[in-house]
């Protein structure tokens, strides 16, 4: 079940249509998986269910509505069918137990400074002690402040971004294990290999090489979707500072850095060229998310497998 600390929010509705005698404010307090959800619901859990889909990939819509209309049900069969799970398109226990469980809890997209909306609320609430302020969904100063400081107390790297390994021990997990030492101990062989024999030292410099360029020319087969720059939360500012609302027309789209370095020239087909200038919490592995100026593009576009090939 979706961790009820990350996605529990107060919902306060005040009800005054038109004809009625009277006004009558409901407040309530609700946590994502709670109830079950299916078609032709509309509240505030279905917005919950929605911002999770959105940020494993499933939900491909510009904002969550809180409507569980055919979009919704779409991407609950996709997840309950790439999961293992009874493809009924309706938000259950299972459903929820396999959301949090996948990738370790790590639900959330990246956020960076300029961000708003619940899944800054939820950062914000995460962040505990570290983040003594009102919690207001935006991703100012403050909260960026507040991410620094736990990076820092927790062996992430320091850069007041909430991506994947700063949610990952948020939600429990471990900081991923240090790389250096081992870069280290990689010089150190050769530097004792270049003083013992020359003739290998080209083979060894050939092969560092090739490990820190291992993606530059290469066709990778991904999974592919499509985003805006005007979903629910989202800045329109990627993770390399491009603004997508002032360059409509800019080829970009989101990565696993760790697939394909940030920064680096691609061409996807059917796409064409464009930089690597984003991630996403959802985004990981063989997977790419193409940004798209026109909501009814990406929509159009869903989930397709795609050849990429890193230029350089």
């Amino acid at each position: 079940m979706v961790a009820r600390k990350n996605i529990v929010r107060n919902v306060v509705t005040s009800t005054a249509l038109a004809g009625m005698m009277f006004a009558s404010p409901v407040v309530s307090e609700a946590a994502l998986g709670d109830q079950t959800l299916s078609y032709g619901e509309k509240h505030g859990d279905v917005v919950e269910l929605q911002d999770v889909l959105s940020a494993k990939g499933y939900f491909n819509y510009d904002e969550s509505t809180g409507y569980y209309g055919s979009i919704t049900e779409g991407a609950v069969k996709q997840f309950q069918k790439e999961h293992g799970l009874a493809v009924d398109g309706i938000a259950g226990p299972n459903t929820f137990s396999a959301m949090q469980s996948v990738n370790n809890g790590q639900a959330m997209r990246t956020l960076v400074q300029g961000d708003r909306g619940h899944q800054v609320q939820a950062l914000q609430e995460e962040l505990g002690g570290y983040y003594n302020y009102t919690v207001d969904g935006i991703y100012g100063p403050i909260t960026e402040q507040a991410v620094r400081a736990f990076q820092a107390d927790n062996g992430l790297s320091v850069d007041g971004i909430a991506g994947k390994n700063t949610w990952s021990v948020l939600n429990g997990g471990s900081a991923p294990a240090p790389k250096a030492p081992a870069k280290k101990e990689a010089a150190n062989k050769e530097a004792v290999q270049t003083s013992t024999t020359s003739n290998s030292t080209p083979a060894k410099e050939s092969n560092t090489e090739s490990k820190s360029s291992q993606a530059s020319g290469q066709e990778i087969q991904m999974e592919a979707t499509a985003y805006t720059a005007f979903c629910t939360g989202c800045s329109g500012v990627t993770a390399t500072g491009i603004d997508l609302r002032a360059n409509p027309n800019q080829k970009v789209i989101a990565v696993d850095p760790d697939v394909i370095p940030l920064g680096s020239k691609v061409h996807v087909e059917g796409y064409g060229e464009a930089v690597a200038g984003d991630t996403g919490g959802a985004i990981q592995g063989n997977r790419v998310d193409l940004f798209m100026a026109d909501r009814q593009d990406a929509l159009d576009f869903g989930r397709k497998t795609v050849t990429v090939t890193v230029l350089d």
